[in-house]
């Protein structure tokens, strides 16, 4: 059955881009390390493949089965 609060609590994609320049920001103005942004990102719900580029593994039923892979620099 579809559960409407779980699919509220998720970042969609835009959420993940606007989290990743503010993070980037952060490490620009010192206020954390790149490796506190990287940490960020995965504890968001990313994880960072070998090239790079974080993949996002969803959970959205309606997404199928199917990751989407987001490439932030």
């Amino acid at each position: 059955m579809y559960n409407k609060q779980r699919t509220s609590d998720m970042l969609i994609t835009a959420d993940y881009f606007r989290l990743d320049e503010i993070l980037k920001k952060m490490v620009e103005a010192n206020a954390i390390t790149n490796e506190e942004r990287e940490e960020l990102l995965h504890k968001s719900g990313l994880i960072k493949q070998e090239d790079g580029r974080w993949k996002e593994m969803p959970t959205d039923p309606r997404s199928g089965n199917y990751p989407a892979y987001l490439t932030l620099d």
